[in-house]
């Protein structure tokens, strides 16, 4: 099996994460009822409605939230990959 580059998984989950942050916050800027009916669905039906903030949204605590998910997929996916190598090869 081959190896995986631990920094580039890494980075590659980070941005996805990153970017998939930044499509949610617009679909919740564009149309925020539709979004949150749309991942009550991914809940089997829980109702999001009951946590929606009636704060307003604001690019500062986007970008917050862009960067903190892009920092726990670059972790998450640097951790992924050292355990596939780990399993896959059978050593260290």
């Amino acid at each position: 099996m081959n190896r995986l580059s631990t920094l580039s998984v890494g980075v590659a989950l980070g941005a996805t994460l990153a970017l998939m942050s930044m499509l949610c916050a617009l679909a919740f800027a564009l149309w925020p009822d539709a979004t949150l009916d749309f991942f009550g669905a991914f809940t089997h039906g829980l109702d999001l409605g009951a946590v929606k903030s009636t704060a307003p949204m604001s690019a500062g605590r986007s970008l917050y939230g862009v960067v903190g998910l892009g920092i726990v997929g670059l972790v998450a996916g640097v951790v992924y990959a050292s355990i596939y190598n780990v399993v896959a090869t059978g050593s260290r």
